[in-house]
Order: structure tokens, then C-alpha cells, then sequence
């Protein structure tokens, strides 16, 4: 029997009809829809500069979505930029293996390393991302010279700080690299004009103060007599003491240990005249070893028993040993966060004074 339907009711079951046939939004595909708008805004907050509200979206977008390359490198980069290292280092971790061998997570992730103290993490990490690198990348090579300085390699900082000069001559901190590294060697000429060029590009009065007395001691350096050519008998200064550098908050967050290596000049005064750093650990213990050695008491060395002025290089040793005892309110016990070692090879003698 054919039955006539009205208007209104055949619509109705034809709109019915329709919406059956259309397929159903998975809830998968509306959280990723979710995720990449807490991605989208989170990169237009970085863009323009708020970069902590840019986390928070950026955290939001992998709650949602645990994996997702964007979001986890841009908020890989915004943490680093923060000084969030650790939490940087996680979140570049979790990328997946294939997507996490690209050069710039390699690059983030050595960044990471070196501004945590996990200076062999962070040169494997560099070195790799720098063999992935199809073109020469002036400040991979420039991170991979800071963590060679670190680790006491000074021809290898010397080599990577060239590497950088050539790829990017206007690059002034390749400059301070290269004169850092050369004074790490002890070739006092090099590190004077290194320091120099890297000199005309600062702009800060505190920094251009500390680079200005650091390249006067250089200049006096060169002058020393090395100990081996001075003829007549020599005694070396008598330390009598050394104040005791502390700790930053910095170096006892990441546990930084070592020994931080100090060029001090000996007055024939009884006086400090100079001292600069040699060998660094940074995280703010190179300024505390610094004052250590300014404070040092001393009667001064003589050469045929008259006072002379002498460059003598200083090792101030930092060790987690006596802080994590005083942190249990245990007594002192004899191994210092410091040490005093005079390095008679590399002692020398200021001719005339």
C-alpha cells in the first residue's frame, strides 16, 4: 500500500537518514584538535615575548596530547630559556627516538646538559647534532668550545673557537672563547689580543671593567720571567692564609665540584697585585675563588734573599664533601672545600721588582 508522507515528516526523516550516514568524531581527534590550540597560543605567547604563560599553554597542550613533537621542542626551548634546565632535559627526553635524532633537539638538549654541569652528556649531544648538521652551525660549534673549556681541554675550546671566528667573524663571544682557552695554555699573547677584540664589542660598564683588569694582569703575565731561566737562589712566597670561598646556591643546586685554577701575582709588598682565573667551573665559583685569592696572606718570595714580585698558579679545589656534613650538623671534617697547590712549573718572576 503506498502511503503519502506530508512535507514536514519526510524532511524530517531525510535529515535523520543523513546524519546517520555521517561518521561519528573519534574523541581522539578532538583532543588532538584541543591540543593544537593550546599549542597555537602557547607559540604566539613565546612569539611575543611571555614566555612562562607560554609554558603554561604549552603543558596544557601535552596534557592533552602526550606526544607531540611541536609542542614538546618549543617547550623544550622555552624552559631552557627560563633557566628550567632539568625540566627542559625531561621534556626533550620524552620526544620519540626517531623524532629526538634531529639536530635541533640534539642542540637543546646539549645546551641543557652544559648549564647543569653534565658537561659529557652535553658534548656527546653537541658533537652529534653537529654530525647530523647539513651546514655549519657557528653556535653548536661555539657551545661545544664552552664545554671543552669546562672540561680542561684547551686546545679543543682553541680549535671549536676558530671554527666559530671563521663561520661568523662578527660573533664577538667567539673572541672571549678563543682568549679564555689560550690563557688556559698559558700562551698569555694570544689570550691578551683575543681579549681585546671581544673588548670592543662590550657594552656593559660592569663586564668591560672586569675585562680591562683582566687584560692588565695578561700584560704583566707576559712579562714574568719563567723560574727555570732566573739564576740566582729562589724562595717562593710563604702562605700564611687563604680565605675560605664559599658556595653558591647555583653550584650546590647542580653539585658542581673541582678545582678552579687562579694566576695570582705575589706582590713584593706583601700585597695581591693580580689574579685571574686560569681554568673556571662557573655557576659563580670562579668570582668566589677570585676573592679568595685577593685575600690571600702571604710573606713574599725572594730571589738572592731580596723581595720579589712572583706569579704563581693557585688551585682552589671545591668539594661537596664538608657541605653535605655541615648540612647534617656533623663537626668539620679535615677535607676542605679548598686547597691551596703552589705549581712550581708555572711559577715566574717579575724582572726589575
Amino acid at each position: 500500500m503506498l502511503v503519502r508522507l506530508k512535507s514536514s515528516r519526510a524532511l524530517f526523516l531525510l535529515a535523520m537518514l543523513v546524519l546517520t550516514a555521517l561518521p561519528v568524531l573519534p574523541q581522539d581527534d578532538d583532543e588532538t584538535i584541543r591540543a593544537q590550540r593550546h599549542y597555537e597560543t602557547g607559540q604566539k605567547l613565546y612569539r611575543s615575548g611571555r614566555t612562562e604563560q607560554a609554558i603554561e599553554e604549552l603543558y596544557t597542550a601535552l596534557s592533552v596530547r602526550e606526544i607531540f613533537f611541536e609542542a614538546q621542542l618549543l617547550l623544550g626551548r622555552s624552559l631552557i630559556e627560563t633557566k628550567r634546565y632539568r625540566e627542559a632535559v625531561a621534556t626533550l627526553r620524552e620526544i620519540e627516538p626517531h623524532a629526538r635524532d634531529t639536530v635541533e633537539v640534539q642542540k637543546l638538549l646539549g645546551k641543557a646538559y652544559c648549564e647543569i654541569n653534565k658537561l659529557q652528556h652535553a658534548s656527546r649531544h653537541l658533537t652529534h647534532a653537529i654530525s647530523l648538521s647539513k651546514r655549519p652551525d657557528y653556535e653548536l660549534h661555539y657551545l661545544l668550545g664552552l664545554v671543552k673549556l669546562r672540561q680542561g681541554d684547551a686546545r679543543g675550546a682553541v680549535d671549536e673557537a676558530k671554527i666559530v671566528a671563521t663561520l661568523k667573524p662578527r660573533f664577538a663571544l667567539a673572541q672571549k672563547l678563543l682568549g679564555d682557552a689560550c690563557l688556559m695554555r698559558q700562551d698569555y699573547g694570544q689570550a691578551e689580543k683575543a681579549l681585546k677584540r671581544y673588548l670592543a664589542s662590550v657594552r656593559d660598564r660592569a663586564e668591560t671593567v672586569g675585562l680591562k683588569e683582566r687584560i692588565k694582569a695578561l700584560e704583566n703575565l707576559k712579562r714574568a720571567k719563567p723560574e727555570k731561566s732566573v739564576q740566582k737562589p729562589i724562595s717562593l712566597p710563604q702562605i700564611h692564609k687563604i680565605p675560605r670561598p664559599g658556595y653558591t646556591a647555583e653550584a650546590l643546586r647542580y653539585k658542581v665540584e673541582g678545582a678552579v685554577r687562579v694566576e695570582v701575582l705575589f706582590g713584593s709588598d706583601g700585597v695581591i697585585q693580580h689574579a685571574l682565573v686560569a681554568r673556571g667551573l662557573g655557576f659563580g665559583l670562579d668570582e668566589e675563588a677570585l676573592k679568595a685569592a685577593r685575600g690571600i696572606e702571604f710573606k713574599p718570595g725572594e730571589v738572592d734573599g731580596k723581595p720579589v714580585s712572583m706569579w704563581i698558579g693557585v688551585n682552589l679545589l671545591f668539594s661537596m664533601v664538608e657541605v653535605e656534613w655541615e648540612q647534617r650538623g656533623n663537626p668539620r671534617i679535615t677535607l676542605l672545600p679548598f686547597h691551596p697547590e703552589r705549581s712550581l712549573s708555572s711559577s715566574s718572576v717579575l724582572p726589575g721588582v
